[in-house]
């Protein structure tokens, strides 16, 4: 764990104010405390606020090496892009579809489905986890019993359905869980329930609105199998990727509770790859408050080419090279590249380019 702290000064209101940034990371993970006072009497209470908090030790996250290959699947062929499969260490394997990315283990598969329309609407669990169950399950399947929908009540709610049905293909006997929690919707298909619980960990039945939400992870964990290398010849020459971001932060007088003003932060960031491995990379971001604006642009041109099938090299960005760790996750129709700078990983959250 690292911990690092800074402090500053303002006007504010004609008086001078005192800001002090504090930033602790590790494992992955990146938070900051900010304070502000007025007068210099209130740092050792924001001192002993900061000093009171309790910093548990995240979890680590399950990181499985993966291996690839190429895959002539008749439902991706054509595409132009090297690797439509993913050997991962654990035993799993996922293969890009048509309509999801199917990752299979023993005799459990799951589909993680692409974002498709009506599947998620403004309504209560119930509704909504039937209507994803029609446009997403019921077709491909027959004869459903036991049909059960529930969730579980917490600041990202996760939604269930499952029930016993009769695949239309094979004829078998199958039971399917549906599941929407961090990311879109996750169907697993199994030979019985007792397949499943072996392989997840829970009883999908036993789930009510109170229940521990943290019995869901070894589910929730599946949407990172959508994970495909990465190639040169997938960007060579394909143009533009890009990424944009804004925020806006707004501000109350801490004595009146009056508007004290806002101030709005945007980015804009693109990889513009051409012929022969070269590339031209731009940066640039805005920042406003109180009416002005300041502004701040980066550059970088030169060439690209593969550390190995999880790295770029670039030859230059801001005067030098820079090594980067990236992956494609599939859309419909689609991939987005995620980026990530290898030797200075921050919190670890990768940025998503897409065409």
């Amino acid at each position: 764990m690292e911990i690092k702290s800074g402090a500053g000064k303002f006007i504010f209101n004609a008086k001078e104010t005192m800001v002090l940034l504090t930033t602790f990371s590790g494992y992955g993970v990146c938070m900051s405390i900010v304070a502000t006072t007025p007068n210099q009497r209130y740092i050792k209470d924001i001192e002993n606020l900061i000093g009171s908090l309790e910093l548990k030790k995240p979890e680590l996250k399950e990181q499985n090496s993966v291996t690839e290959v190429i895959n002539n699947n008749p439902a991706t062929a054509g595409k132009g892009f090297a690797f439509t499969t993913t050997n991962f260490d654990d035993g799993w394997v996922a293969t890009e579809q048509a309509d999801w990315v199917e990752v299979t283990k023993g005799n459990i598969k799951v589909s993680l489905h692409y974002p498709k329309e009506g599947t998620i609407i403004p309504a209560d669990p119930d509704p909504q986890i039937r209507a994803a169950w029609d446009i997403l399950v019921a077709p491909r399947y027959s004869n459903l019993q036991n049909f059960k929908t529930t969730y579980i009540s917490t600041y990202n709610r996760p939604y269930i359905g499952m029930g016993s049905v009769i695949e239309n293909k094979t004829q078998e006997a199958v039971y399917v869980v549906l599941f929407k929690q961090s990311s879109g919707w996750i169907e697993v298909v199994s030979p019985d329930k007792n397949s499943f619980v072996q392989h997840f960990n829970f009883d999908p039945e036993t789930i009510q609105w109170d229940s521990d939400s943290d019995i869901l992870k070894t589910l929730d964990t599946m949407v990172g199998r959508n994970k495909f290398a990465v190639a040169v010849s997938d960007l060579n020459g394909t143009g533009k990727w890009s990424t944009r971001f804004s925020s806006n932060t707004y501000y109350t007088n801490i004595y009146t509770g009056n508007s004290a003003g806002m101030s709005t932060y945007s980015s804009s960031e693109s990889f513009e790859f051409g012929s022969g491995q070269s590339y031209t990379w731009q940066l640039t971001a805005a920042n406003s408050y109180g009416g002005s604006m300041g502004m701040a642009q980066a550059k970088g041109a030169g060439t690209f080419k593969s550390v190995n099938n999880w790295q770029l090299y670039f030859s230059e960005m801001e005067g030098k090279p820079k090594i980067f760790d990236v992956y494609f996750t599939v859309l419909k129709g689609k991939r987005v590249l995620w980026m990530n700078d290898a030797q200075h990983s921050g919190s670890g959250i990768f940025t998503g380019f897409t065409k």
